[in-house]
């Protein structure tokens, strides 16, 4: 675009000229006609609005969508009508004519367990009961998953069956049940104790030890 430069002009603006004082009036070439037309026209294309003769709002219409972002200038503007879309763990989105959230829902920790749904995401929050320590007493609690490992100590007495309350009664099965003995003497004329039954809350071991012995005990279930 430039100002009016043809002959004629004052301070590059047009003048209707004056016989009296022998002002020329301001010429009009095709140079300043053709630029007023296509800076007119790069407005109206630039919002992707074809020209048309005879239709007198095709600018006020072209500069209404550029200001409202249906189209984008090429400089980083991106058009209202489009989708921002949600795949996979993420949910929500929308087009981009209002402010959209976006929301990735945690697992709980039956579903971390259960190792099925493909939509929601691991935290530690969801693996807390699946992955965890927990200490009562001296006895330690251990669980991975729906397995729970419980290790103690206790005292069994000599030559008989002593049941050993467990710290924490299982909640649907007990599997299977070791324990070690400590014996201070040397010689080896009866057998240690060993475990002779398990439930769900308590465990049985049997010693022929003609002394009563500490033993630690590690059972497991779910």
């Amino acid at each position: 675009m430039h100002r009016i430069d043809t002959s004629g002009n004052v301070d590059n603006r047009f003048h209707p000229g004056n016989p009296a004082t022998g002002q020329q009036a301001t010429l009009i070439d095709q140079d300043w006609l053709n630029a007023v037309q296509e800076e007119i026209v790069g407005v109206i294309l630039a919002a992707n609005i074809d020209l048309e003769k005879g239709t007198n709002d095709q600018l006020a219409a072209a500069i209404v969508a550029l200001i409202a972002g249906v189209v984008g200038d090429g400089s980083g503007a991106v058009a209202t009508t489009r989708q921002v879309l949600a795949a996979g763990l993420v949910t929500g989105g929308g087009n981009l004519a209002a402010d959209r959230t976006f929301t990735v829902t945690p697992a709980t920790t039956a579903e971390a367990a259960a190792q099925v749904r493909n939509d929601v995401a691991v935290t530690p929050a969801s693996l807390a009961g699946l992955v965890s320590l927990t200490q009562i007493g001296g006895a330690w609690i251990i669980r991975i998953g729906p397995v729970i490992a419980q290790l103690f100590s206790g005292t069994v007495t000599d030559n008989n069956t002593t049941i050993l309350t467990l710290p924490q009664a299982f909640p649907n099965e007990a599997r299977a049940g070791f324990v070690n003995g400590g014996r201070p003497i040397a010689t080896a004329d009866s057998n240690g104790p060993y475990v002779s039954g398990i439930g769900l809350s308590s465990v049985s071991i049997y010693s022929a030890l003609d002394i009563s012995v500490s033993v630690n005990v590690l059972v497991f279930g779910r």
